[in-house]
């Protein structure tokens, strides 16, 4: 059997949730003993040589494809046409009008019908096209939780026997053994030695940070509280949250650091005191995995995935309120017990999630299909 994956995430200069699943689940299909002959298209060089040895490993090879335009429309279909792919993997839930193969897709969460308000218009309108579209038409549908896979059965009327929910996994360079944070990581990162409260992950409302920043000035109305750092990129949001911070007096207190580069991200996980992560909505919550696999005590919603990702190794809240927040962020800091609890929990917790299952799972998705009459296209 030949796989074919949507692997242009590979590539990507800046991966979030998406192009980090791509990554992720490439490296676990190349140390797979049993996996599939797989191609990894792209459309363009990766830069990172490393990657690109794991991928060109075993049995799964990278196929660049240069084309100017109609790249997903139809210069992959006819690759997957010349290369006899039995099975291909589109990861971002857009499919090509024709494919000369059954499709797996991947939906990671359905995040633009439950808080629509928080996509700009254009990538609504795609989203709420191309995603029904896609599950209809995919042969299966892969989901990254139990949680998402209930919302796809719920809104998109996707039927059980043809999903299969893979939660995801850190991955393996988070670890509590390791360099902690620079102090010239980032401008202010010389102030974090004594520790910090940490959010990682897109600033955009949904993530509910506001409601964090809230949160915070109430704890330190009770306790001594560390720095608060919200890691991600230089948006429109970020300025409102900034702008927040200075109106509530906290300013001086709060981090935000843009973008940082996926090589600093584990030393930042390792040395924070606290991950907080109080999204309303997500549909797996890296995060949460990747603070539990670096020994750090968290603090997640009560909602959608988080619980499922978290189990008993967190403190889990109700993310509509900033009191009981703040309540979590004061125990943590407060309760040493509690901590060395959650952090021996998180480890423990994190153990059970890990990219080889993730990968050995996938291909077992792969093989289910490959057998199935291919759908009409």
């Amino acid at each position: 059997m030949r796989v074919g994956i949507d692997a242009r995430a590979l590539a990507s200069e800046a991966p979030t949730g998406v192009e980090r699943y791509v990554i992720s689940l490439v490296r676990g299909l190349a140390e797979l003993d049993d996996a599939p002959e797989t191609i990894a298209y792209l459309d363009r060089p990766i830069g990172d040589r490393h990657l690109e040895s794991v991928a060109n490993s075993g049995p799964l090879k990278i196929r660049l494809i240069r084309a100017r335009r109609g790249w997903l429309r139809a210069a992959l279909p006819w690759h997957l046409w010349r290369d006899r792919v039995a099975v291909v993997h589109l990861p971002s839930t857009i499919l090509p009008p024709l494919l000369p193969c059954p499709a797996v897709v991947t939906v990671h969460d359905l995040a633009w019908t439950r808080y629509p308000e928080t996509y700009p218009p254009d990538d609504l309108r795609m989203q709420r096209t191309a995603v029904p579209r896609a599950v209809r038409r995919a042969a299966h549908v892969i989901t990254c939780s139990q949680s998402t896979a209930r919302d796809v059965a719920e809104v998109l009327g996707v039927p059980a026997q043809k999903m299969t929910a893979i939660p995801l996994a850190a991955a393996p360079e988070f670890s509590p053994d390791g360099p902690r944070l620079p102090a010239d990581a980032f401008p202010g990162a010389d102030r974090l030695a004594r520790g910090y409260v940490l959010h990682c992950g897109r600033l955009e409302p949904r993530k509910n940070l506001m409601r964090l920043l809230d949160a915070y000035r109430r704890a330190r109305e009770e306790t001594a509280v560390p720095p608060l750092v919200l890691v991600g990129g230089h948006t429109e949001h970020a300025c409102e949250l900034a702008a927040r911070a200075k109106e509530i007096g906290v300013a001086d207190e709060v981090l935000l650091p843009g973008y940082l580069p996926a090589s600093i991200l584990p030393a930042l996980y390792r040395t924070a005191s606290i991950c907080v992560y109080p999204s309303l909505y997500e549909g797996f919550g890296y995060p949460v995995a990747e603070a539990m696999a670096s020994g750090t005590p968290v603090i997640t919603s009560n909602v959608s995935a988080m619980p499922e990702v978290a189990g008993d190794a967190a403190l889990l809240v109700d993310p509509a309120s900033a009191g009981e927040l703040a309540s979590a962020l004061v125990r943590l800091l407060t309760d040493g017990a509690l901590g060395r609890d959650l952090k021996a929990r998180g480890l423990a917790r994190s153990r059970e999630f890990n990219w080889l299952r993730v990968a050995g799972d996938t291909a077992a998705v792969y093989r289910r299909v490959a057998g199935e009459k291919a759908p009409g296209s």
